[in-house]
């Protein structure tokens, strides 16, 4: 297949890789030509060199999206740049190429009425890590069944299962890590348990993915703090940022970034937590028992 990756970021770089990957042609498209060619060099030293080649670097649309079967919008922006990013990138394409849009922040549905035949238009998001075997089909209220069964086909080249799932806020994967960070979170406010230990409880002790206090510190808190608010507000007070997070931005620990969240960071890895665990309270034995 032919793929047009609307946006050089980070996302737009991880499904360009992953398509390259598994053997489809892929044309990166960006505004700035040194960027767009920084990204396409990294892609190819990050791949063996039999797959290299399927990837070419753009800086106009219409060479990006013209003959494509599918055109994935992961540009930076809210929801009336990409309604204008897919809306130009239709009127280049044929009809039977699909429209997908890669933002868990934004309704696929209100992206899609931009669109002359909207039926096409779905979501498409890599659940972390991007390379791993789960991909988000995001399913519009304009979706046809036969998009969705092409988009799934789709999903299965890239070597993933896909997750259909309704158009609703955060989808289902977001909901769920945002749902896990924020109660693990509190649980720490509550002296439950360490931070370690909440982790490893996460864990089950075989699994070999990161609890989600973590999780938490290398997507960076103020990214996590900036998501669920966002889901608080588009659903209800389940994700209102525990206070525990707030003051630890404050206090300028911001994660893995700055060296210190929930753990203390060296080298990219976490070491000790960042703050000792509860003392939780044991009772003196029955002197009567002796």
């Amino acid at each position: 297949m032919i793929v047009a990756v609307l946006g050089t970021g980070q996302r737009g770089r991880d499904i360009a890789q992953r398509c390259v990957r598994a053997g489809h042609e892929v044309r990166l498209r960006g505004t700035d030509a040194t960027d767009v060619m920084d990204r396409v060099d990294e892609i190819r030293r990050a791949l063996t060199e039999d797959v290299s080649a399927s990837i070419d670097g753009t800086t106009g649309l219409e060479s990006a999206v013209s003959g494509s079967d599918i055109s994935i919008d992961v540009t930076d922006g809210g929801r009336d740049s990409h309604r204008e990013v897919v809306a130009e990138a239709e009127t280049m394409v044929e009809e039977e190429t699909l429209i997908a849009v890669s933002d868990t922040s934004l309704s696929v549905t209100a992206v899609a009425t931009g669109l002359r035949s909207p039926d096409r238009a779905v979501g498409l998001n890599l659940v972390a890590p991007p390379d791993g075997a789960i991909v988000e089909v995001v399913i519009a209220e304009q979706t046809t069944a036969a998009t969705r069964d092409r988009v799934t086909d789709f999903v299965e080249s890239l070597d993933a299962s896909p997750i259909v799932v309704r158009d609703t806020p955060g989808f289902a994967a977001l909901r769920l890590e945002l749902a896990t960070i924020a109660e693990a979170i509190r649980m720490v406010e509550d002296g439950v348990a360490g931070v370690r230990d909440i982790d490893r409880t996460f864990e089950r002790g075989g699994s070999d993915r990161d609890g989600p206090l973590v999780r938490a510190d290398r997507h960076g808190l103020e990214t996590v703090l900036t998501a669920l608010e966002d889901l608080a507000e588009r659903l209800d007070e389940r994700f209102e940022p525990p206070a525990l997070l707030r003051q630890k931005l404050a206090d300028g620990q911001r994660g893995a970034v700055s060296g210190e969240g929930f753990y203390v960071w060296e080298d990219g890895e976490p070491t000790t937590g960042a703050a000792p665990d509860p003392d939780v309270p044991t009772r003196d034995s029955d002197p009567d028992l002796r």
